[in-house]
């Protein structure tokens, strides 16, 4: 039952904060949106002009970022608040590619899947970080190290295959 509530709320978070970044979109100015875009995924304002180096950079810092706040014990707490924060940049920035006339076929092929898999995985590695308040256990078990280096390779392998659908695929 614990299991399958994680998964639950996990889902929940994602859901809310993509929606959150969606209407977020909706109330910001368009240079505002293209400058926070430009910061996290440049290919999303650029499109095949920017460099693929960039995404792959701004997810491991992502994951760095969340791992260090995991290891210190009074921000612990800010480790899935930086999961809702990448899924409302992928609702922003699924929003701006919409409004900005993307192909259905691209978005569909290449943002929509890919980002959602690379959301859920990075808010399961804070999860797995930082366990929600039903799932906590009592006493001083260690963390599993094994899960976080499997979401991190998943994540990998994924960011791999979403940039090669990118530039090959759809160029």
């Amino acid at each position: 039952m614990i299991r399958s509530l994680s998964f639950v709320y996990l889902f929940i978070v994602l859901a809310v904060s993509y929606l959150g970044g969606a209407l977020l979109f909706r109330e910001l100015p368009d240079t505002t949106v293209e400058k926070v875009l430009r910061i996290f995924d440049a290919r999303v304002v650029d499109g095949y002009e920017s460099s693929f180096l960039w995404p792959a950079l701004m997810t491991t810092l992502f994951f760095v970022v969340v791992y260090i706040l995991a290891s210190v014990r009074q921000l612990r707490f800010t480790v899935l608040f930086f999961g809702a924060v990448k899924a409302v940049l992928f609702g922003l920035s699924a929003g701006y590619l919409l409004s900005s006339g993307m192909r259905m076929i691209e978005y569909t092929v290449w943002w929509f899947p890919f980002q959602f898999i690379m959301c859920f995985l990075f808010l399961t590695f804070c999860a797995v970080l930082s366990p929600p308040f039903f799932m906590r256990t009592t006493g001083r078990k260690k963390r599993n190290t094994k899960a976080l280096v499997v979401l991190f390779v998943m994540t990998v392998l994924v960011t791999i295959l979403e940039i090669t659908v990118f530039y090959f695929l759809f160029m």
